[in-house]
Order: structure tokens, then sequence, then C-alpha cells
């Protein structure tokens, strides 16, 4: 995989994360009472472990490519 294609991928999934965990905090600051204080930090773990998998299963991709090579 050429590199500049490697890089792509990672700056989009970050990039992704945090258009997520923006998303959410906007939503917040818009409506300030939309969750208590348990389940804003259930989103935001929820969304933490969703990002967090999407980024292991594209680094775990790029292993298995560099093996292959």
């Amino acid at each position: 995989m050429v590199m500049t294609d490697k890089l792509l991928q990672q700056a989009l999934t970050f990039a992704g994360a945090l258009g997520r965990f923006q998303g959410l905090i906007a939503f917040i600051r818009q409506n300030p009472d939309a969750y208590s204080h348990e389940r804003l930090l259930e989103e935001l773990f929820k969304v933490d472990d969703e990002e967090q998998a999407k980024i292991d299963a594209l680094e775990a991709k790029f292993k298995a490519l560099e093996e292959q090579e």
C-alpha cells in the first residue's frame, strides 16, 4: 500500500472520530438538559469505543497488508 493512501485513510478515520465527538458536544451545548451526566458519559464512552474499534480495524488492515508484502 502506498504511504499516501495509508496516511489518507488514517486521516479520514481520525477526522470521522473527531466529527462524531464534536457533533455530540454541539448537540449537548444546544440542548444542555437532553442528557443526564450518566447518560452523557455513556454516550461518550460508546462513541469512543466505536471509533477506537474503527481505528483498531484500520491498523489491523495495514498490518495484514504489510505482512503480505
